[in-house]
């Protein structure tokens, strides 16, 4: 019976210049692991929406996420973040593709809070 992935979740402050999450799962993936990264972005994000004019808001520590702010984490989760992940992965000599949620309608989600705007739930 094949094993079951392993799910890491990698938040957008945690990479760095002396992180070695990359190294680490590049490690697995050679011992035969299947790694599936989950990953954050929220300094980067809130960096373009203050270029955009943007100020961030937040209530409870969480992001509020209009439609103006919307377009914003889009573009850099799935555009800038994503793509910088799975070069440096090839370039450690890893294996990776780079999706979000909404390919191939992967995930579904649900507005958690509507105070939060569109931020939400996995409900599927």
């Amino acid at each position: 019976m094949p094993s079951l992935p392993i799910v890491v979740k990698i938040g957008g402050s945690t990479l760095g210049s002396h992180d070695t999450s990359l190294k680490d799962l590049v490690t697995l993936q050679r011992e035969g692991a299947e790694v599936v990264v989950v990953h954050g972005g929220g300094n980067v994000i809130s960096q373009w929406m203050q270029r955009q004019g943007i100020p961030p808001q937040f209530v409870g520590g969480l992001r509020v996420t209009d439609a103006a702010s919307l377009e914003i984490v889009v573009a850099v989760l799935t555009g800038l973040i994503n793509k910088e992940l799975v070069s440096l992965m090839h370039r450690l000599g890893g294996r990776a593709i780079g999706l979000s949620g909404i390919d191939g309608d992967m995930l579904k989600c649900r507005i958690a809070n509507p105070e939060l705007g569109f931020v939400g739930e996995i409900s599927e």
